[in-house]
């Protein structure tokens, strides 16, 4: 039972690799970056790249963003609110998340048993 249970999460944390594996690269193959803005010089990109790491190989920028995440370290917001941790914005969006999404599941589960309930009074009926 143990070793079932070891592989189910080993093949769990490689499938969530997997998937941050290729939304990484799905926003590396974007065009543009988050630098570009018309009135930036050429030196002022390049200065605001290697301030993020954006200069650094593909890779290495890779394992940098799972080592934050795993951290819980975000980043920063480029454009929503300039300069402003990712884990704040979240963090003051989250108790409406949780409640819509109780609220959500709270009312699938009662029109769940509602609908298996009738189903079941009207058994071999449409």
């Amino acid at each position: 039972m143990k070793r079932y249970i070891v592989k189910r999460i080993c093949i769990s944390a490689a499938t969530l690799l997997a998937i941050l594996l290729i939304l990484f690269l799905m926003l590396e193959l974007m065009p543009g970056s988050p630098f570009n803005d018309e009135k930036l010089t050429q030196s002022q990109v390049a200065l605001l790249n290697a301030k993020y790491g954006l200069d650094k190989p593909v890779f290495i920028r890779f394992i940098n963003y799972v080592k934050n995440m795993l951290s819980g370290d975000f980043g920063v917001s480029y454009t929503i609110s300039k300069n402003t941790s990712i884990t704040t914005l979240l963090a003051s969006r989250l108790p409406i998340s949780i409640r819509i999404g109780g609220q959500a599941v709270l009312l699938g589960t009662v029109v769940g048993l509602v609908l298996g309930l009738i189903a079941a009074l009207k058994h071999n009926t449409i």
